[in-house]
């Protein structure tokens, strides 16, 4: 037994399809209201499944990293957990500094996960930070400082 007309749920699979070809070309689009005598399908979609519009103004990419309360106290092989949040797609490169002077490559190229397990190999001194940059705009970072 079929709830559902074939001619209701083509008018559905199209709306869907017309959607899902928006959302590939990078179109957002916003269900409309509609009435049942104008548009018989709309009864069959979930009231929740929607899109968003894509906003004119454009929020600037960051990276934050987590802070712990305290100070970090990292040392020499053990694992520690670099946590991060950003509003980019793409990788990240993760690096560990004294000023300006690069110590240590951590990773060259990962996803952007937000989490990446590291196991320091050298001891780390006072005034160490850890850099998280957009692997392609380095000028896209966040920095924790260690120690």
């Amino acid at each position: 037994m079929t709830l559902v007309s074939e001619s209701d749920q083509a008018g559905a699979k199209k709306l869907f399809a017309q959607a899902y070809s928006d959302r590939i070309k990078g179109n957002i689009i916003v269900p409309q209201v509609s009435n049942l005598q104008e548009n018989p399908t709309f009864r069959h979609i979930p009231h929740y499944l929607g899109f968003r519009k894509k906003s004119k103004n454009q929020i600037a990419p960051k990276i934050l990293i987590g802070q712990p309360v305290g100070k970090v106290l990292l040392k020499k092989d053990q694992p520690f957990l670099i946590l991060w949040q950003d509003n980019f797609d793409g990788d990240v490169s993760i690096k560990l500094y004294d000023g300006n002077k690069l110590i240590q490559n951590i990773s060259s190229r990962t996803a952007s996960d937000g989490v990446y397990e590291w196991t320091p190999r050298i001891s780390i001194k006072e005034g160490y930070f850890i850099r998280i940059s957009s692997w392609k705009d380095r000028n896209i970072f966040g920095q924790l400082q260690l120690y």
